[in-house]
């Protein structure tokens, strides 16, 4: 059970790592044991709908275990990692109040970093100035950023614009570069015990080649095409890895061999992007993916 202290923030247990490296599992264990609660912290799974290409937890799995956060949002609905970080701490307030141990789980770094680190309040998205700078040339809109927010331009690559577009509407939005924003930063102060699962690549990738596998048999693409029927195939969520693959190879951009092998290349491609942003963290504490005796001893002691 979580601690409550008018002297130290209370205690919270993050579980990050990569794609099929069973992150859910060890949540539900802890959660069985320990008394928690688990906050999903997934960019995919927080939609309705999108059920076998998330790896998203049936109930058969979860039982009586409490799993925030999941089959929230309709597919044809945004979000972002403020909106994230804004439902997710109202939870967590939600479960230490009630007594219990939240438990963050997921691999989605930007969402898991807005929790940690903190977010500012900053403006939501333009498409009225995104729709502007994306009808400039990639160069202009970072020697532009140079110009108004030079601290920025020093964290970010040239040809990132993504963050540098973001940087930009930022600036435009409040007049004020979001370098300085970002010390402004806010967060819930919390006791953060944050678990990483890691194996050899070889382990991993093996579990990505059966997890594709079993999301495709279990009906992945017949589940995008009920999206897109009912959504259209425009819907934000279908961006997302699995069924933006599925959507091409539906749509006949693919055949059914590139659809297969793209989705487990991209899969892996994305494991190791998950790997390289969590590593950034040191105070994930790092464990075997089949350590589940160490990892519940780690916790018993933190807690």
């Amino acid at each position: 059970m979580a601690i409550k202290s008018a002297n130290a923030p209370p205690k919270i247990i993050g579980i990050v790592g990569p794609t099929a490296s069973g992150k859910t599992g060890i949540a539900l264990g802890l959660a069985r044991e320990f008394n928690g609660e688990i906050i999903s912290c997934d960019s995919v799974q927080i939609f309705k709908h999108l059920d076998i290409g998330s790896a998203k937890p049936s109930q058969s799995e979860t039982g009586k275990i409490k799993y925030h956060l999941i089959d929230l949002i309709e597919p044809d609905c945004r979000i972002d990692a403020g909106m994230y970080k804004s439902l997710a701490e109202s939870k967590i307030l939600e479960v230490l109040a009630s007594g219990q141990t939240p438990i963050v789980a997921g691999g989605t770094g930007m969402y898991f970093n807005s929790l940690y680190y903190g977010l500012f309040s900053g403006p939501g998205r333009s498409d009225k100035i995104r729709d502007d700078l994306a009808s400039r040339q990639e160069d202009s809109l970072y020697e532009e950023l140079v110009q108004r927010d030079p601290e920025s331009a020093g964290k970010i690559k040239s040809g990132d614009t993504r963050r540098i577009v973001r940087a930009l509407e930022v600036y435009y939005s409040t007049g004020r570069p979001i370098s300085e924003l970002h010390r402004e930063n806010k967060k819930l102060e919390l006791n953060w015990f944050i678990i990483g699962l890691i194996c050899d690549r070889q382990t991993l990738y093996g579990r990505i080649e059966k997890r594709v596998d079993f999301m495709i048999g279990e009906g992945l693409l017949k589940e995008t095409e009920d999206i897109i029927s009912k959504f259209g195939k425009e819907a934000y969520a279908l961006s997302s890895i699995g069924y933006r693959h599925a959507s091409n190879y539906l749509s006949g951009v693919w055949t059914y061999e590139e659809f297969v092998f793209f989705l487990k290349r991209d899969t892996r491609r994305y494991a190791k992007r998950q790997m390289t942003w969590f590593k950034k963290n040191g105070d994930i504490h790092w464990f075997d993916i089949l350590d589940a005796e160490g990892i519940k001893g780690a916790v018993r002691g933190f807690l």
